[in-house]
């Protein structure tokens, strides 16, 4: 699926939590609030839960991709999710994260990886047909082995710890982007939650939007 059909099927998500949230809210408010302010409040309850997720959203996304741009990693939005595994070679999944490929400056090494791990110099893994193989950052060699038993006596740095694919893949968008992840999520939380305390005061008078007209008139 491409990036946009992706972000229609989030915005469509988004808009049913919104509208089920909202109507709940306004119901509640409607009946538990007094006459004072109840249409205002009710009016409140309907549009907030719309404004504070799509703004949450949109803020992740922005802030997302800033860190696909800036890290060289793709956080899977659209059909392709990849992460570099040197200056060269990047993994990376087409619509289906269970089936992997490795490549080299575009050009595919070997496709359909379920299990892999990668050592200082080698990727090590096994292929969705119960083929093993290793393959050399520095040399770009492939060699394939017919069993786990093969693979393992042809490497002899240390005991084989394979992960699935999409694992292996996780770990390491996690590993590259840090604590990027977590201060986009704090600050798109932060955006949102002063957006809704704007919209708030606004609905509710708090906030004289004649006297703002006034001082800047007066300016």
């Amino acid at each position: 699926m491409g990036i946009g059909f992706v972000i229609i099927i989030h915005l469509i998500v988004i808009f049913v939590l919104s509208f089920i949230i909202a109507i709940i809210g306004a119901i509640t408010i409607y009946f538990l609030s007094k006459n004072n302010k109840r249409k205002r409040k009710t009016i409140l309850a309907l549009i907030l839960p719309f404004i504070g997720l799509y703004t949450l959203y949109f803020s992740c996304l922005m802030g997302s991709i800033m860190i696909s741009e800036t890290k060289n990693i793709d956080i899977g939005i659209g059909d392709t999710s990849y992460i570099p595994l040197d200056e060269n070679h990047q993994l990376l999944f087409i619509d289906l994260p269970e089936h992997a490929f490795i490549e080299k400056d575009g050009q595919t090494v070997i496709s359909g990886v379920s299990k892999m791990e990668q050592t200082e110099k080698h990727v090590l893994g096994t292929t969705y047909d119960n083929k093993y193989f290793s393959y050399n950052l520095k040399t770009n060699k492939l060699k394939k082995f017919e069993s786990k038993k093969e693979l393992e006596i042809y490497k002899i740095e240390k005991e084989l710890n394979l992960k699935k694919a999409i694992e292996f893949y996780s770990e390491k968008r996690n590993e590259i982007a840090g604590f990027h992840l977590i201060i986009v999520g704090i600050f798109s939380l932060l955006i949102s939650i002063i957006t809704l305390i704007l919209i708030t005061k606004l609905v509710l008078g708090k906030i004289k939007l004649k006297r703002i007209k006034t001082n800047a008139n007066t300016v």
